[in-house]
């Protein structure tokens, strides 16, 4: 039994339907059902029964999920531990400089890793893409520099290259309720988002992002705002979508009453490290640490996007 056929059958459990649970964890519909059928197979019971509300957890199926819940925890926190170095930094602080986004999509692994590196603390500090490109060879070699660098950005690209270590690819996705009409959709395109009610967090970059996937085309903004609660319940309503990404889709971001949907040729973006990162210290063993982490993390995820770790 793989930790991986737990970790998919929590996620069928948690939105009550396969295609949405492999959409989530980046694999076929045909591939995840595969998965579920051989998981009953192998522990002898029928894990689901089909309901017009969708899949319901059989009674055997509850209790497979709560011991299931804590073996794939007890799983993922055993991989953080493996990620960190064999030799803690005798640093206690770590300046982070890093973009809104990147706060947002990696707060849990912040925070995670301050609880198991040993007493560092992480001292954040948010800029935009921009500022942080113009000056990070000003900071000093103790700050690590986090950036998401959108692949259309061909320019500024060439101009860092040198500079600029991949982790893990992105791509940018529709979040909506469960109970919005546009839940069921397997995907949306272009034309059909400019149109879309939209409650859009208020960053440059996710501003960057929707100006270039959309173009000439003008969205439908309904609410703009730097506060997370007040598009989380605007999009509770079921009315308005928002955005979210691949991989804080992957690393479980969402929760049962959120549905997210791909959205046809989508923008796509690397968060990676910007600047040279000393060989010892703080920075180091924190970059050590996320090579690992999305190494044995998001093994089928970098597969799919075309990054592994050979490639990055």
């Amino acid at each position: 039994m793989r930790v991986e056929a737990l970790t998919l059958f929590l996620s069928v459990a948690q939105h009550r339907s396969i295609s949405k649970a492999a959409r989530q964890n980046f694999i076929s519909q045909q591939g995840a059902s595969a998965i579920i059928k051989n998981l009953e197979s192998e522990l002898g019971v029928s894990l689901f029964d089909r309901t017009p509300a969708g899949l319901q957890l059989t009674a055997a199926g509850c209790s497979i999920a709560q011991e299931a819940a804590k073996l794939v925890d007890s799983y993922r926190r055993l991989q953080m531990i493996a990620s960190l170095e064999a030799i803690a930094s005798a640093d206690k602080e770590l300046t982070i400089i890093t973009m809104p986004f990147i706060t947002n999509q990696l707060e849990a692994l912040f925070s995670e890793y301050e609880l198991l590196a040993g007493g560092i603390q992480l001292r954040i500090i948010e800029r935009s893409l921009f500022d942080i490109i113009d000056h990070y060879a000003e900071d000093g070699s103790e700050a690590l520099h986090l950036i998401a660098l959108p692949t259309f950005m061909t320019g500024i690209a060439a101009r860092i290259s040198q500079d600029f270590q991949p982790l893990v690819p992105c791509e940018l996705m529709v979040a909506c309720n469960r109970t919005s009409p546009y839940a069921d959709r397997s995907q949306f395109t272009r034309a059909e988002l400019a149109s879309t009610p939209l409650a859009c967090y208020n960053e440059e970059f996710l501003n960057r992002l929707l100006a270039h996937l959309l173009g000439s085309q003008q969205p439908s903004i309904q609410m703009s705002t730097s506060n997370p609660a007040m598009i989380g319940r605007a999009v509770a309503g079921g009315a308005l979508v928002t955005f979210t990404d691949s991989l804080s889709v992957f690393l479980g971001r969402s929760d049962t009453e959120t549905v997210v949907v791909p959205i046809e040729n989508s923008v796509e973006f690397l968060v990676g490290v910007l600047g040279v990162v000393p060989a010892q210290g703080a920075a180091a063993q924190f970059m050590g640490f996320c090579q690992r982490y999305f190494a044995t993390m998001c093994g089928p995820y970098l597969l799919q996007h075309g990054l592994t770790e050979e490639s990055a």
